[in-house]
């Protein structure tokens, strides 16, 4: 059977009384059902009519005699006998097209019926009739009851496959209606605007918002998100607005209402999956369309990404995912910087550099520039404009921790804001996380900027607009609470830039996590960050460059890797760079106090010849232009370094700069950023008559 019986009023009910898809089905089976019962009957129809006539002819004829109509009461027989005939007839001609392979039952039927109504006319009801009919029925209706059986053995029934319910009319739309009476009228946000287009899915119902030209925009709608869908009576975090497609209105937008939620269950991290540099399915959009990837690099090169969100709603769970399948590629080496100093002892205990602490992460940029400089020479022997990391190349993930510990540090902003700007070319991938998107606690807009080129939002609890972010289309502080006293958020629930939905992430459950959960009678779950740190973090052996960029500042690694910081430290980052480069130029490595940073790497520009230089080369040298000097080949490179750590003025440093330029000895390599030559110091004028 494929026509199906749609309840009344469905198409006008909401969604979530008699518009569902399980209701619709279960209809259409129960009405299957009723059909199959009913066609089990039919048998017995010819059964009944034939007995009945009989019997009819039977009393009239009685009825006849008895008045004095007729004096013989057969009268009725002939036409009796007629009718379960005439009836045959009728329903072969009326039913032609479906009766196929039942011509023989339904003619014998008809003649068991015309021969049944004539017995019972003649001779009245008897037993023998009785069996006789039953008999004759159980006989010509063995081969239709066969073909539709019941009991066990018989396979469920199932209705076919229902037809998507035609949208109603805009104007008997109740979403249409609402919106009309309340946010399109003239005391609602967008007066003027009105609903079209219904499309409905398996989870959410949307609509176009046509909106006043030249009025209001889709950014009024995301503005007044949570208004407008109390306008429409459904929960604020069931509505969504987004822009209009490419190529439509700006007076146009998208409005999506949610009514199925496609994440309502925790699913759990089981494995990374990475393709080409992307990180694929760490989460699910709440609207259904699909699973959420994050792009670690791409053509143009790496992405920096920032992370946010306030304790308690997924940060660390997703930073931990991310690490997982960053590190699960085997061309990837973490950095890993701490400045709050317990966030994660997984990973300080794991990463190939380990940076623990605040006062050690102030001490971090020696080392980024060292690595940096490295990179850049990786790039200039392979000619090329981008790297990517590879085998042949391994890159690097600097994950930075708790950004805001260190953000008030001018020097460090600005080192990792000219890294994250950089590093796009170079092979690695910079992860900044933070409790808050606002400027504070980035250090400036630039740094904030520098790190949004990706953005994961968790809930904040400042209301820090999403308009703070480009593409950020959901306030995360509106993001959805749960049921608890008080409410808390629920954990993995992120908004993502340029995407139109909030997003649930998987999780991955700590060690803590997974004790607890043991605890209180919860399966224990499969993975956890232990043991998915232990399973797929494959680091990759450095480059030579790298090795010896991380050995000139913190000397040879300890079983593979360094740590600064932290009860497991195993090498010590010098604080006091102005110190430390005297003393390199001094040639002193045993100050007290101070690390020998092992040999110090002196690199000529690209493509030019390299000599050593000696301590001859610096000793007509001002004091000023001295001191600067051994401070850049100590590896204090940039100008907002060497001006903090050198004893003389600003102006002085400057100009001692500008005259190490001009003499060769170093040379700007980058805006700010400088490097010692190794020419040779110049040589005294000949004596007369010498031949060199």
């Amino acid at each position: 059977m494929k026509a199906t019986v749609v309840p009344t009023g469905a198409q006008d009910a909401p969604p979530e009384s008699a518009g569902s898809g399980d209701a619709r089905c279960e209809n259409a089976r129960r009405v299957l059902v009723a059909d199959r019962n009913r066609r089990r009957r039919w048998p017995w129809i010819p059964a009944v009519a034939g007995g009945g006539v009989g019997l009819a002819g039977y009393w009239l004829g009685d009825a006849a005699v008895t008045v004095g109509a007729t004096t013989d009461p057969g009268v009725l027989v002939a036409p009796a006998a007629m009718l379960p005939v005439a009836a045959a007839v009728l329903v072969a001609a009326r039913y032609r097209a479906v009766v196929g392979r039942w011509w023989p039952e339904l003619a014998a039927s008809g003649a068991g019926a015309s021969a049944l109504a004539h017995a019972l006319t003649t001779t009245g009801p008897s037993p023998l009739l009785g069996a006789a009919a039953l008999a004759g029925t159980t006989i010509l209706g063995s081969r239709w009851w066969q073909a539709h059986p019941l009991g066990p053995q018989v396979a469920p029934l199932t209705s076919s496959e229902l037809p998507a319910l035609a949208p109603p009319d805009p104007e008997h739309d109740r979403y249409c209606l609402a919106w009309a009476e309340t946010n399109g009228s003239k005391t609602g946000k967008v007066p003027g605007s009105r609903l079209t287009n219904r499309v409905d899915g398996p989870y959410t119902t949307t609509f176009d918002v046509v909106l006043a030209r030249g009025v209001h925009t889709a950014a009024d709608l995301l503005a007044h998100r949570v208004r407008l869908a109390g306008g429409l009576g459904e929960p604020a975090d069931r509505i969504l607005f987004a822009p209009a497609g490419a190529g439509q209105s700006a007076a146009r937008a998208r409005l999506t209402v949610i009514h199925t939620d496609p994440v309502a269950q925790v699913r759990y991290f089981t494995a990374p999956r990475v393709h080409d540099g992307t990180i694929q399915g760490v989460g699910r959009a709440v609207d259904g369309t699909g699973e959420v990837d994050v792009v670690m690099w791409n053509d143009s090169g790496t992405v920096p990404t920032m992370i946010v969100g306030s304790t308690g709603g997924g940060k660390s769970g997703a930073t931990n995912i991310l690490t997982t399948a960053a590190l699960s590629t085997g061309v990837l080496n973490l950095l890993y910087a701490d400045p709050k100093g317990n966030s994660s002892t997984a990973l300080a205990a794991r990463a190939r550099i380990a940076v623990i602490g605040k006062t050690n992460v102030l001490a971090l940029p020696r080392l980024i520039g060292a690595i940096l400089d490295a990179r850049a020479r990786i790039a200039a022997q392979a000619g090329a404009d981008l790297i990517f990391p590879s085998r042949d190349v391994p890159g690097w993930m600097f994950l930075h921790d708790e950004y805001s510990f260190v953000a008030h540090d001018p020097t460090t902003a600005a080192l990792w804001t000219e890294t994250v700007n950089t590093v796009r070319a170079l092979g690695v991938w910079v992860v900044g996380c933070n409790q808050s998107q606002g400027q504070a606690a980035w250090g400036g807009d630039h740094a904030r900027s520098a790190f949004a080129s990706q953005v994961i939002a968790f809930r904040t609890n400042s209301k820090s607009s999403s308009d703070l972010v480009p593409g950020l289309v959901f306030d995360p502080n509106e993001l959805p609470l749960d049921d608890a006293r008080p409410r808390r958020p629920i954990p993995g629930m992120a908004v993502h830039a340029h995407l139109d939905a909030p997003v649930r992430w998987d999780w991955l459950p700590s060690d803590a996590d997974a004790t607890r959960m043991t605890a209180t009678g919860r399966p224990a779950p499969e993975l956890t960050v232990s043991t998915a740190f232990d399973r797929y973090f494959t680091q990759p052996d450095l480059h030579p460059l790298d090795t010896a960029a991380i050995t000139t500042v913190l000397g040879p690694a300890i079983n593979g890797r360094w740590q600064i910081g932290g009860p497991a430290a195993t090498h010590h980052l010098n604080h006091n760079t102005s110190t430390a480069a005297a003393a390199v130029g001094r040639g002193d490595t045993g100050a007290r106090g101070v690390l020998p940073p092992g040999p110090v790497v002196r690199r000529a520009p690209w493509g030019s010849r390299s000599t050593t230089a000696g301590p001859a080369a610096t000793s007509s040298l001002p004091p000023v232009q001295t001191e600067v000097l051994a401070l850049i080949q100590g590896g204090t490179t940039t100008t907002a370094d060497l001006v903090a750590a050198a004893t003389a003025s600003k102006a002085a440093v400057h100009d001692a700069l500008d005259t190490l330029i001009r003499s060769r000895r170093i040379a700007r390599v980058a805006r700010g950023r400088y490097q010692p030559t190794t020419v040779a110091a110049p040589a005294a004028p000949a004596e007369p008559g010498s031949t060199s």
